[in-house]
């Protein structure tokens, strides 16, 4: 029965008109959950599949990958799936940017009967800073399985399988208050008929986006050939104080031509890095019997942020930092204007908790844990202060709990930044040294140099010159003008960032020795021999001392 079904469903899409094939289904979990209203979105790689201009939303290194499951559930048992793979990047060349480049594979299969297949390479350069063009040029294939009863067609006597090129274009505009794109798929109406012409049709879409700190909503009018079809979808943050609008729900309904009707939902975690995405999309309308359209989709992303949207996002973020520094609490409502024995017992016990998470880099951890404690404390001026700092810290960072060199220095940053210790400057001004492209580390930075102003403007940076090399340099000026003390303090400052410096231990011997503390002295430079075995400069005076 099995096979007869899905038989028949493939003499239907021979026999049926162009837009039988790569008829309007949708890639990408997050787009698919909106109801595939995405002409107007800049989502990066995986807006490849809907508008070639959205990809100037790259402004990292970045891989998508999704698949779906589809009309789960149908009573003759055949397997419809449908898979998207994207990669793309900023482009640089010279110092100077160039647009963004994108490469994606989509395919749909029905069992071993049928599948089609679409691989595009796509390009988006901004003409303007609020316009943005596309082009991409895709190799569209579809395949014929045989069996007894396609075996017998005369459609596929010659062939089992065509291909052609198509073009697609698009531009995206952005106004104050939201963007507006066109997107024209399949521009050169591709024939992919066997026997006979069976032209795809042009896909024009046009779009509309609303971009909001609580929420995106989005808008497309979609004609392709005869049909016509309106999508709409909203995304919006669940719990966003709690979990600094990481998690996303989204929604969307399409309806169109032919009584075509269907509901889409679905939710997101965005990690930074990485983001993951679930969608479920239910028709209302020609198909019973399923238990619809589930797609899972995985988004990673790294390197150094570039390009146009780059710039917006890095404000976004400093808008976030400062509402954050600003306003992290939400003032107290209601008549309670004292805690009770319960409450202050129940706060005392999660402060060691926020403070622990604190320590070893769990910010938003620390957050949410100083947020409920101060709940309960009421007005306890002291958490307060504690939450102020770590919730702008966690606006930036999240989490720094790794055993990275990046993010050792940031947890010894921030824990004497919460303790209003000015050695915070110090690893921090290193940190941003030695990571000078880092945009998290710069805006950390920002935040912790408004806490020790002064400090921060001693620590005075130097184009091509480290931390390292001033206090180094700032050392010997001390032993040459017999400043001892302040020698060794200023290379103890050199060791707590690098225990291992060799000048750093070199001239802490120097200093001692010249103080009358020989045993201290060798003791520095036997470690600098343990260190680098062939220094000649330290064998040779210890030979003579």
């Amino acid at each position: 029965m099995k096979t007869i079904l899905s038989t028949f469903c493939l003499f239907a899409l021979l026999a049926a008109p162009a837009r039988a094939a790569f008829e309007d289904v949708d890639a990408g979990a997050r787009a698919t959950a909106m109801s595939g209203a995405y002409a107007a979105q800049t989502d990066g790689a995986s807006s490849l599949f809907y508008n070639p201009a959205g990809i100037i939303g790259l402004t990292r290194y970045e891989a998508a990958i999704s698949q779906e499951k589809m009309l789960m559930g149908l009573t003759d048992g055949s397997s419809l799936s449908r898979g998207g793979i994207a990669i793309g990047a900023p482009l640089v060349f010279g110092g100077s940017y160039w647009g963004a480049a994108a490469f994606g594979l989509d395919s749909l299969s029905l069992d071993s009967l049928y599948s089609e297949s679409r691989m595009r390479l796509g390009y988006a350069y901004p003409v303007k800073d609020n316009l943005w063009v596309g082009l991409a040029l895709a190799r569209m294939g579809v395949t014929y399985g045989s069996d007894l009863y396609t075996a017998i067609n005369p459609v596929l006597q010659s062939a089992t399988g065509k291909s052609a090129m198509g073009i697609d274009i698009g531009a995206i505009y952005r106004l104050e208050s939201m963007d507006l794109g066109l997107s024209i798929q399949n521009a050169n109406e591709p024939d992919l008929g066997i026997k006979y012409p069976n032209k795809v049709d042009r896909k024009i879409g046009l779009g509309v986006a609303f971009k909001r700190e609580t929420y995106t909503w989005d808008f497309d009018l979609v004609i392709s050939g005869a049909d016509l079809r309106l999508k709409t979808g909203a995304e919006i943050p669940l719990m966003a104080k709690k979990f600094n609008s990481r998690v996303q729900a989204r929604g969307g309904f399409s309806l169109g031509s032919r009584d075509y009707r269907s509901a889409s939902a679905g939710f997101g975690y965005n990690g930074g890095a990485y983001r993951v995405d679930y969608s479920f999309v239910y028709p209302l309308s020609g198909i019973s019997g399923t238990m619809g359209s589930h797609q899972l989709g995985v988004v990673v992303a790294w390197g150094e942020p570039r390009g146009p949207l780059s710039l917006s996002k890095e404000k976004e973020e400093e808008l976030k930092e400062e509402k954050a520094l600003t306003s992290p609490v939400k003032p107290e409502e209601g008549p309670r204007t004292v805690a009770t024995k319960g409450e202050i017992a129940r706060a005392e016990k999660l402060l060691p908790e926020a403070r622990n998470a604190m320590r070893r880099g769990a910010y938003a951890e620390a957050t949410a844990t100083f947020r409920k404690a101060d709940e309960l404390f009421i007005s306890n001026m002291e958490v307060k202060e504690a939450l102020t700092k770590i919730a702008a810290i966690s606006v930036i960072m999240p989490e720094a709990t790794g055993a990275t060199e990046r993010e050792d220095l940031v947890r010894k940053a921030v824990n004497r930044y919460a303790d209003k210790n000015t050695d915070a400057m110090l690893y921090i001004t290193y940190a941003r040294q030695k990571w000078i492209k880092d945009t998290t580390v710069a805006r950390l930075y920002n935040v912790i140099a408004r806490e020790f102003p002064e400090t921060a403007a001693g620590m005075r940076i130097l184009p091509d010159i480290t931390i390292i090399d001033q206090l180094l340099q700032d050392a010997l000026d001390f032993i040459r003008t017999g400043r001892y003390i302040q020698a060794i303090s200023t290379l103890q400052r050199v060791l707590q960032l690098e225990p291992n410096n060799i000048p750093a231990l070199t001239r802490m011997g120097s200093a001692y020795w010249a103080m009358e503390k020989k045993d201290v002295a060798r003791k520095n430079w036997e470690r600098v021999i343990e260190l680098d075995p062939n220094n000649k400069e330290v064998l040779q005076f210890m030979k003579m001392n």
